[in-house]
């Protein structure tokens, strides 16, 4: 089967019996693990689950087949979870002995943020009638809005359009610490499928959305903004407060999506001013000032640069064996001397 987008996996009402494994990887862990853990609830709140790793496989190519052949003695259906690390390429043999079996009557969900869409493990699983493939990357502010959205309805909480975007500030556009806010709101709010409750700014604002929201923006401000002498101060902050470095790298791809979208507008003849105050913008009110000035400096081609750059630190931050903290580091110190030629 060829590849197909998380969010077809999420508009199915049960776990198609055809299909042996479901391979989730890309860049975006969030959605990674949002829709592995719905393709889990799929089967059943009595369903046993099974959690392998990669390493498990690697050491016994045989064990995916056999545990996916087996029948659980105290559940009425049962599930497995494969978390692979790195390319996924030692967890090929026992994949192709999965879908070779005769007999399949467990599902595998697997989920690997390193496995690339060139790996031998994708390219497998691509050529199979048993398998498919869906690649999870960070979705933009109008999906997050929708997810968000969405997310709040399956808690009984009606979230407003622009509720939804505060909260996506206030998280910095972390997914998987939206959805967690938003099950505290339902808490909160007493809401249900059969008591549903208005979400209003207030009450946002009453929870915190306690991320070190205000250290994110000082991060990425400082940074886009070519303010180099602050830069050392601010990454000791970061570092003291707890914010984590993935944190701000994905927090910066969120602004810089948010600086490409903006900057077709001007480049389109639009003062940056007026299409950052425009409505229909998305930028939080409080960062209005900054992203107007990041708008003068920021050009198509930079920020396409950007993108490229954090993509990468991305990727050695959340890979075992490389230097990603001193990436990091280097990484926000040339954004910040690059803004800082460009002003």
């Amino acid at each position: 089967m060829k590849t197909v987008k998380p969010a077809d996996l999420e508009r199915q009402s049960r776990l198609d019996p055809a299909l042996r494994l479901i391979l989730l990887t890309g860049p975006d862990e969030a959605t990674m693990a949002a829709v592995a853990n719905y393709l889990v609830g799929l089967a059943g709140k009595e369903a046993e689950r099974l959690d392998l790793s990669g390493s498990q496989l690697a050491q016994d190519p045989s064990l995916l087949a056999a545990e996916a052949a087996s029948m659980s003695l105290f559940s009425p259906a049962r599930i497995i979870r494969l978390e692979l690390t790195g390319s996924g390429d030692d967890s090929v043999p026992a994949v192709e002995a999965l879908l070779a079996a005769d007999t399949v009557i467990n599902p595998v969900i697997a989920t690997g943020a390193s496995v690339t869409a060139k790996s031998k493990l994708v390219k497998l699983v691509e050529g199979s009638n048993h398998a498919v493939a869906a690649i999870c990357y960070q979705p933009d502010r109008r999906a997050l809005v929708g997810i968000a959205m969405s997310a709040a309805a399956e808690q009984g909480l009606r979230l407003a359009n622009a509720d939804a975007q505060l909260l996506i500030d206030l998280v910095s556009g972390d997914q998987a610490l939206m959805r967690r806010e938003i099950e505290k709101m339902a808490l909160y709010l007493d809401a249900a499928a059969d008591r549903q409750r208005q979400v209003t700014a207030a009450d946002i604002a009453a929870l915190g959305a306690a991320t070190h929201e205000e250290d994110v923006s000082e991060c990425i401000n400082v940074a886009l903004g070519g303010k180099v002498h602050e830069m050392p101060a601010m990454l000791a902050k970061a570092t003291a407060v707890g914010v984590a470095e993935i944190r701000i790298i994905r927090a910066l791809a969120i602004r810089a999506l948010a600086l490409a979208r903006l900057r077709a507008e001007v480049d389109a003849g639009a003062h940056p001013a007026t299409v950052v105050a425009a409505r229909t913008s998305g930028i939080f009110w409080k960062e209005r000032d900054a992203v107007t000035a990041q708008l003068r400096i920021w050009d198509s081609v930079r920020v396409a640069r950007l993108m490229s750059r954090l993509i990468d630190c991305e990727r050695a931050l959340k890979s075992s064996g490389t230097p990603g903290g001193v990436l990091f580091r280097k990484l926000m110190t040339d954004i910040a001397h690059q803004a800082a030629r460009a002003r």
